[in-house]
C-alpha cells in the first residue's frame, strides 16, 4: 500500500547545511501533499522555530515539536495539541537546581514559550542556539517562579565534553525515568519518558486513523531513531549517525545536502507507480 503519512526530521535531513528548505525538496513535499499524503514536521524545535518553513509549503502540515513531546494537526494552530507529554515538574526542578550558576544554559520549553536567563556562562550558548534555530526567547532572572511547573522539556546548551560529563551522570540516576538524548554535540535534552519522536509519530498516525505500518519517517540524529522504529520504513540520511542507520530500514543514497528528500520521494514514487495515491 502506498505510503499515507510522511514525517521529516529537519536538521541534518530535510534542511540542507545552510538551515534551508531546497527548491526540490519544496517540490517533493508539495507533490506528497497534491497526492493526499499527511507530511509532517518532527523536530526538537519549538513550533514557532518550525513555522518558518511550513509557510515555503503553503499548505496543511502536522508537527512533531519538541522532539516529539507536543503535537499538531495544523502548523499554524498551534493551540491545541493532540499529544503533549510534559516533563514531571519535580525532574524540572531538580535540573533547575543542577543548572545554577554552571557555564552553560539552561532552555526551558513551555506553553508554546522558550525561556532562558542570561548569566556570564549562558550567553554565548544562547547566542549559538538562536543562530542555530531561529528560535526565539524570552529572558527572565530566574528560572525560580517556575518551581512546580511541568515544561515541555529542558535543554543544557553547552561545552560537548562538559555535556558528555553530565549525560553520564543523569543516564546513571534517570535512565529508566526520564527520556535523555543528544541532539547534537553541544544539546542535552531532558524529556517525559513518553516523549520521543516515535510517540509522537504515533499519536499524529493514530489521529488520521492511519496504520502505523503506512507510515514513512526520515532522519539522521539519535532522536530520531524511536520514530524510525516505529513507522513501517524508517529511512536514514546518507550524512546519519552510524547508529541511526542501523535503527534504519534503509539508507538514503543522498545526504540532506543533495536533496536526499526528494531522491528518495522518487524512488518511492517509482516503486508504487506514480499514479497511485495515498487515498
Amino acid at each position: 500500500m502506498f505510503p499515507k503519512l510522511f514525517a521529516f526530521d529537519l536538521d541534518g535531513t530535510l534542511l540542507n547545511s545552510k538551515k534551508e528548505l531546497s527548491s526540490n525538496n519544496i517540490r517533493a513535499l508539495k507533490e506528497m501533499l497534491d497526492l493526499g499524503c499527511i507530511v509532517a514536521l518532527a523536530s526538537g524545535r519549538i513550533g514557532s522555530s518550525m513555522q518558518q518553513y511550513v509557510s515555503k509549503i503553503q499548505n496543511t502540515i502536522a508537527l512533531l515539536t519538541l522532539n516529539g513531546a507536543v503535537v499538531y494537526k495544523n502548523a499554524f494552530d498551534i493551540t491545541t495539541p493532540i499529544y503533549n507529554s510534559p516533563l514531571p515538574a519535580d525532574y524540572a526542578d531538580f535540573l533547575i537546581d543542577y543548572a545554577y550558576d554552571k557555564t552553560f544554559a539552561l532552555n526551558y520549553y513551555i506553553d508554546n514559550k522558550l525561556y532562558g536567563v542570561k548569566h556570564d556562562g549562558s550567553i554565548q550558548w544562547y547566542d549559538l542556539y538562536f543562530n542555530e534555530t531561529r528560535s526565539h526567547y524570552s529572558y527572565v532572572t530566574s528560572f525560580s517562579h517556575f518551581n512546580g511547573k511541568a515544561p515541555s522539556k529542558i535543554i543544557f546548551i553547552g561545552d560537548p565534553e562538559e555535556l558528555d560529563k553530565i549525560e553520564t551522570y543523569f543516564r546513571s540516576i534517570w535512565s529508566e525515568s526520564i527520556y535523555i538524548c543528544r541532539t547534537w554535540d553541544y544539546y542535552l535534552e531532558f524529556l517525559n519518558i513518553n516523549a520521543n519522536k516515535g510517540t509522537g509519530i504515533e499519536a499524529l498516525a493514530s489521529s488520521y486513523n492511519i496504520n502505523i505500518e503506512d507510515v514513512v519517517a526520515f532522519g539522521d540524529a539519535p532522536n530520531d531513531i524511536p520514530m524510525l522504529e516505529k513507522v513501517g520504513l524508517g529511512i536514514a540520511m546518507k550524512n546519519a549517525d552510524p547508529e541511526v542507520k542501523s535503527a534504519a530500514q534503509r539508507i538514503s543514497c543522498c545526504t540532506n545536502d543533495e536533496d536526499g528528500i526528494a531522491r528518495e520521494w522518487d524512488l518511492i514514487k517509482e516503486e508504487f507507480f506514480i499514479n497511485k495515491t495515498c487515498n
